[in-house]
């Protein structure tokens, strides 16, 4: 099959159609005139004129009038088929909107997991903070800390956090950081700004007046304003951070974070992490079993993490 002039086919289509150049011209995306030069290089092209160039417009000739049907449905045709092409690569797609933070620090470590299961997938992870519209955005799911959703957005809860104190092992040893201690005055820290809206979120100020610490050097020390900078600060053995046992769990059990003052001097948190979609948007196979798969993982955290807060797991 050899078509040529397509881009001219398309102009004389969509001028038939809306009986104008400057209309076609908007549905094009082109210029009023990149249309009649593209129906001009057509009738050059054929050896006759399609159409009758008025003061007042143009007017489409017998031989034009006879394609229109033809050319209409062909491009119809043409756009069915796109469509059908691309809900073939939407089948092994998966896009998800989620913050940095939990992108760096929880998902990255166990995603390999879902690879194995699902070698064909195109994963597609938009990690930012940024307030995504799921229902006008090209995006499958959305993990959110904060409040319930509404509809037309359907949602299922994954878990909700804790704020703690962590700080490397060496870290703790240098500076004699135990479960007694009730100062910080002298210690390096590390703060994390711009964390999130949650009314329950602490900073070191409040997580240490709510555990009677001397409120002496709790606002000392080095701020960051992307969390993954200061988690990796106190990993290097630069600082103690405050931060979200979720961020900081894969690091606690690795062993490269510890809890210096055990995992009791903890605060919960108000608002969870939320998988959510759109309800009434059909789900391909692959999207619902990623959908399985990180539910089945946050219920595997939650029990791990719960274990680790008991002191089960933790010496």
């Amino acid at each position: 099959m050899n078509i040529s002039h397509l881009n001219s086919l398309r102009a004389l289509e969509a001028t038939l159609r809306h009986g104008s150049f400057t209309v076609a011209a908007d549905e094009l995306g082109i210029t009023p005139a990149a249309v009649g030069q593209r129906v001009r290089t057509l009738e050059l092209y054929i050896g006759k004129i399609l159409f009758e160039r008025t003061g007042s417009g143009i007017i489409p000739l017998d031989d034009a009038k006879d394609v229109e049907r033809l050319l209409t449905s062909g491009f119809s045709s043409i756009a069915s088929g796109l469509e059908q092409l691309k809900l073939e690569r939407a089948r092994n797609r998966v896009s998800v909107t989620l913050p940095a933070s939990f992108a760096e620090n929880w998902l990255m470590p166990c995603i390999s997991e879902f690879y194995r299961r699902h070698a064909e997938i195109d994963l597609r992870l938009d990690a930012s903070n940024r307030d995504v519209d799921l229902l006008i955005e090209d995006f499958d799911f959305a993990i959110r800390y904060g409040q319930p959703t509404a509809d037309p957005l359907q949602e299922i809860v994954l878990f909700g956090d804790y704020v703690l104190p962590v700080c490397s092992p060496e870290f703790a040893a240098r500076h004699n950081l135990h479960p007694q201690c009730k100062s910080l005055e002298g210690i390096p820290l590390i703060h994390l700004l711009n964390r999130t809206s949650d009314p329950s979120w602490a900073g070191f100020e409040g997580w240490g007046n709510a555990f009677g610490f001397d409120p002496e050097g709790l606002n000392q020390g080095v701020r960051y304003s992307k969390i993954s900078s200061g988690l990796q600060s106190a990993i290097l053995g630069q600082g103690l951070v405050l931060c979200g046992l979720t961020e900081a769990y894969n690091a606690i059990k690795s062993g490269s974070l510890a809890l210096p003052f055990g995992p009791s001097l903890r605060l919960q948190t108000h608002y969870q992490y939320r998988l959510i979609w759109v309800k009434r948007r059909k789900m391909t196979s692959l999207q619902g079993d990623f959908r399985n798969w990180i539910l089945e993982t946050a219920k595997e955290f939650v029990k791990e993490s719960s274990n680790l807060l008991s002191g089960a797991n933790y010496s």
